[in-house]
């Protein structure tokens, strides 16, 4: 009874472990079947990034050089038409702003706030042309106007506020020939010397009186032309003629309401003469800068590339110049600017293109020129519309929201970076093409080859010994890695950690052979996978 009471509970006790595990085995395969293996990680070499440009790309750019070419002579030739119609009707082939053509700049400050935009529109109501008006920063209620009329003073009413200053008390004006009174031709000043200190206020009075209304200031004092041997110091006054800006005051306080200006802070006048070296010196510039580019590219790569950059460079200019011509904004020292930005912005997305053409002669010489320099271009296509892309979102940008110079430079960058990325496609490299067949008879991209071909370049295609390098580094961190654990080769293989033995590879390797299944040119491949599984191991 004992032994059969024994052997039914021994049977219970089995029977409930039994339901115990079947019941807990059943659980988990309804909660879903979870294991304690992890998943897989994804592999690192098969991740695909977003590429705006697929790798396969064959656009025919070379194809169509020719097309591209008439388009560029088509748009240049109407750029200079406009520029000669423009010449023919107004007399000038571009609306000069007031710093090529000459004009006045006056400061106002007024009693109350006013819109700009208000002061812009009686401006041009009153028919100052090509005037601006723009708020003085960090000034409560002062305006910055800009008008092409100039203070305009006769002969005779010269010598009449001359001869008024010779009743003026305490001091006497020094005659003609010692530069007492002088008026540059469309200057806004009067540069006086007297031989005692006078009053301004006294110059001033006299002067308004004779129809030179004005301020005086002390003026600059030059020890060596001022000294007399014999007598004393000669005292240098400037009067500042305000003719042009007590006529827009006046304007103002009529179509705002009397009182609106407060008074005049400053008055400028830039002459005609001044105006037009300005205009040399902004031709220069340009010239200068396209010229530096030239042999730039000429010494960092070779005379082979340099005429296709500068006849892009050339073409984007004349592409902007043409835009102001055709429009008819005005054409001042920011447009200036924004064609030298222009011109800097286009070079470094034609180098681009040339660099990459020179890596794939270096690697493929034996290919045709023209299949090459397409490939090149496709290469680059991607980088090319990005980065023109996100640049003239932020010129669009400011050419919406801008207002006055800052909306006309924006204009200016607008058309150049569209004529920019447009030359580097079909300007430059046709260019090239014509110099490299024409001049060196279809070899010259073979000239450095061989050199190119050794050298340490950018890495996009070619390395030199810095690839050499990379290639032994890589090499060091696949042997770390086999000796720490077993890798999987790009292949497929398997090198094992101890006497090693290539799965997929020639039987009886050993040893130090262990590493020569593995792909060193697919190295990518491999360096991710090992940061995984090591990652893995850090989890474990």
């Amino acid at each position: 009874m004992a032994d059969n009471d024994k052997r039914d509970n021994a049977g219970t006790d089995a029977d409930e472990a039994t339901a115990g595990s079947t019941s807990g085995a059943e659980r988990r395969r309804r909660r879903g079947g979870r294991s304690s293996k992890k998943p897989e990680p994804p592999d690192p070499s098969k991740l695909k990034f977003f590429k705006l440009i697929p790798d396969d790309t064959k656009i025919d750019f070379v194809g169509n050089r020719r097309r591209g070419i008439m388009f560029s002579v088509m748009l240049v030739l109407l750029s200079l038409a406009m520029m000669g119609f423009n010449y023919s009707k107004t007399g000038s082939v571009l609306n000069f702003g007031i710093d090529f053509q000459g004009g006045s700049s006056v400061r106002l400050a007024l009693t109350k706030e006013v819109d700009i935009n208000e002061i812009r529109d009686i401006l041009d109501d009153e028919g100052y042309s090509g005037s601006s008006a723009v708020a003085v920063p960090d000034a409560d209620n002062e305006v910055l106007i800009r008008v092409k009329q100039t203070i305009t003073k006769t002969d005779e009413q010269l010598g009449a506020c001359r001869d008024a200053l010779g009743s003026i008390e305490g001091a006497s004006l020094l005659p003609a020939n010692e530069q007492g009174f002088v008026h540059p031709e469309g200057s806004s000043k009067i540069f006086m010397k007297f031989d005692a200190q006078p009053r301004y206020l006294d110059i001033e009075r006299l002067m308004t009186e004779a129809g030179c209304e004005g301020t005086a200031s002390p003026g600059v004092t030059l020890a060596s032309s001022d000294m007399d041997e014999e007598g004393p110091q000669a005292v240098p006054i400037e009067f500042a003629l305000i003719g042009v800006g007590t006529d827009i005051s006046h304007v103002l306080d009529k179509r705002l309401g009397d009182g609106t200006v407060d008074h005049i802070v400053a008055s400028e006048t830039v002459g005609a003469k001044v105006g037009n070296q300005l205009k040399l010196d902004g031709a220069k510039a340009m010239m200068f800068a396209i010229g530096f580019i030239f042999l730039f590219v000429m010494i960092r790569f070779d005379l082979r590339f340099a005429p296709g950059g500068i006849v892009a460079l050339a073409h984007d200019a004349l592409i902007v110049i043409g835009a102001f011509a055709l429009t008819g904004k005005e054409f001042n020292l920011q447009s200036i600017a924004a064609v030298l930005t222009i011109i800097g912005y286009s070079i470094n997305d034609t180098i681009v293109v040339f660099d990459r053409v020179r890596e794939r002669v270096a690697l493929h010489r034996d290919d045709p020129i023209e299949e090459t320099t397409n490939t090149a271009l496709n290469e680059t296509l991607s980088r090319t519309i990005l980065t023109s892309t996100t640049t003239l979102i932020v010129v669009l940008t400011t050419w919406i929201l801008g207002s006055g110079p800052i909306k006309d430079f924006s204009f200016a960058l607008f058309i150049g970076l569209i004529a920019g990325t447009y030359s580097s496609l079909f300007v430059a490299s046709p260019v090239f093409l014509w110099v490299n067949e024409k001049i060196y008879k279809g070899r010259g991209h073979l000239l450095t080859a061989d050199k190119d071909a050794a050298r340490e370049g950018t890495g996009t295609l070619l390395g030199g010994a810095a690839a050499q390098d990379i290639d032994e580094r890589r090499a060091a961190e696949a042997a770390e890695a086999a000796a720490e654990a077993d890798i999987e080769t790009p292949a497929g293989g398997v090198v094992s950690a101890a006497p090693a033995e290539v799965v997929g590879g020639d039987e009886g390797d050993e040893g130090g052979s262990a590493l020569e299944g593995v792909k060193i040119a697919d190295t990518d491949k491999g360096v991710g996978e090992r940061k995984t599984r090591r990652r893995r191991r850090r989890k474990d």
